[in-house]
């Protein structure tokens, strides 16, 4: 199964974009990285001949694969770019997949998971 990791720029080449494409590939995905220079050099050339925003390029790729797998800033924000890629993948129906940030400064206490499942007539 072809997944496309959506993320944003700022984490090209570093070591976090080289951890989820190592957890995406132990999960059996095959890897579609924006961020290889193929399709850089695709994208560049791709704006230029057909005066489209070079996001429609990604959005193509997205289309191509089985699955999105994206990484949301630290802030829990979505980026302009992942944000379209994965908009994309919703409209054609994808599997979406969100890498895991900050999950131990995400947890809730059972008091309050108590009072959310009584909310929603859990409990």
């Amino acid at each position: 199964m072809l997944i496309y990791y959506a993320h944003c720029k700022a984490i090209y080449d570093t070591p976090q974009e080289k951890r989820d494409i190592e957890l995406l590939e132990k999960l059996g995905f095959r890897v579609l990285n924006p961020n290889h220079s193929e399709h850089q050099a695709n994208c560049m050339s791709y704006s230029h001949i057909t005066g489209n925003n070079e996001m429609v390029y990604f959005y193509d790729l997205v289309r191509s694969c089985d699955a999105v797998a994206f990484r949301a800033l630290p802030t829990m924000e979505i980026p302009a770019g992942v944000y379209g890629e994965v908009t994309e993948a919703i409209k054609e129906g994808k599997l979406i997949i969100e890498l895991p940030s900050r999950i131990l400064t995400r947890g809730i206490d059972v008091e309050t998971t108590r009072e959310y499942l009584k909310e929603c007539g859990q409990r």
